[in-house]
C-alpha cells in the first residue's frame, strides 16, 4: 500500500465507523445531543494517535499541548473534528493521579454507561478529587490526516466548550445538515475564585460532510481548504477526484 493511500484510508476508517444513514440519523443525532448535554449539566479507531490536552489553571495555565512531550500545536493548524467519535466517561482523580477510568461511545450511552454512584470507591479523596464526568472527541490536522488527536476532559469549562460543539453536531445530524466541524483551536481567559484561568475554545470555520472530506483528501496537493469550506466538494467531486498525492504545504482557514 502506498503512503498516499494509507493517508486517505486512515481518515476513511476514522470517520467510517459510525456512518450515518437515513434510518439512524435521528437516533444518532439525539444521542450526541443527549450525551453532551448530560455531561455539561453535571458539571476511537485504528491507527496512530496522540493526546491533545489543555491546562488553564492559575500558574499551570499553559493552554493547548500535544503528546507526552507537551509541545505546543501549530497556531495555524486547522482540524477536522470527527463528530461520530464522541465519547463519554467517568474518571477518578486522587492526588493528581488517575485511579479509575471508564469510557464509552456517546452513541452507546444507553447500554454501556456507568454511573458515578455505581463506580468503585477509591476514597478518601483530597478536596476536589474523586469521580468526575468526562467528554471526549478526536480530530485530525488537515495536513496530517493519518495522525489522530484525541481530546478528553473532566474540566467543567472544557466540557462546556466541547459539549457545545458536539450538541451542534447532533442538531445537524437530525436536520440532515453537514455534521463534521472544521475548527481552529483557541482559548478564552476568565477568573474563578479570584484566580486567572483559561478554557479551550473550538473556533468553527465551517461544517462539512463525509463525502466532502473524502473528496478533499483524495485531491491530495490539489485540495483547497477554502473550497472545502465553501461546499465545493460534494459526492460528484468525490467520484471524480484524482488519486491522492502527498501534501506539500499547510492551508489555513480564511
Amino acid at each position: 500500500m502506498t503512503e498516499e493511500n494509507k493517508t486517505s484510508g486512515a481518515l476513511a476508517a476514522w470517520v467510517g465507523g459510525g456512518a450515518i444513514t437515513d434510518e439512524n440519523r435521528a437516533a444518532l443525532g439525539a444521542a450526541l445531543k443527549e450525551a453532551a448535554g448530560a455531561v455539561k449539566s453535571g458539571g476511537g479507531g485504528d491507527g496512530e494517535f496522540e493526546f491533545l490536552t489543555f491546562s488553564g489553571q492559575g500558574a499551570r495555565y499553559t493552554g493547548w499541548m500535544v503528546g507526552r512531550d507537551k509541545r505546543k500545536p501549530d497556531p495555524d493548524a486547522v482540524y477536522i473534528v470527527n463528530a461520530h467519535s464522541a465519547v463519554k466517561g467517568i474518571k477518578c482523580w486522587k492526588s493528581n493521579a488517575v485511579v479509575g477510568h471508564h469510557q464509552w461511545s456517546a452513541f452507546k450511552d444507553a447500554t454501556d454507561s456507568i454511573k458515578i454512584k455505581d463506580a468503585e470507591d477509591h476514597g478518601p479523596y483530597p478536596d476536589g478529587d474523586g469521580w468526575k464526568s468526562e467528554l471526549g472527541i478526536s480530530m485530525v490536522d488537515v495536513d496530517n490526516p493519518d495522525m489522530r488527536l484525541v481530546f478528553a476532559t473532566t474540566t467543567v469549562s472544557a466540557i462546556n466548550s466541547l459539549g457545545d460543539l458536539i450538541e451542534e453536531s447532533g442538531t445537524r445530524i437530525i436536520g440532515g445538515e453537514p455534521e463534521f466541524p472544521i475548527v481552529t483551536l483557541g482559548s478564552e481567559a476568565f477568573t474563578a475564585r479570584g484566580k486567572p484561568n483559561g478554557k479551550p475554545t473550538f473556533n468553527v470555520e465551517g461544517w462539512v460532510t463525509l463525502p466532502e472530506i473524502n473528496a478533499y483528501l483524495a485531491a491530495g496537493d490539489d485540495g483547497d481548504l477554502d473550497d472545502l469550506l465553501a461546499g465545493e466538494y460534494d459526492e460528484a467531486a468525490e467520484e471524480e477526484a484524482p488519486a491522492p498525492t502527498k501534501r506539500r504545504a499547510r492551508r489555513t482557514a480564511a
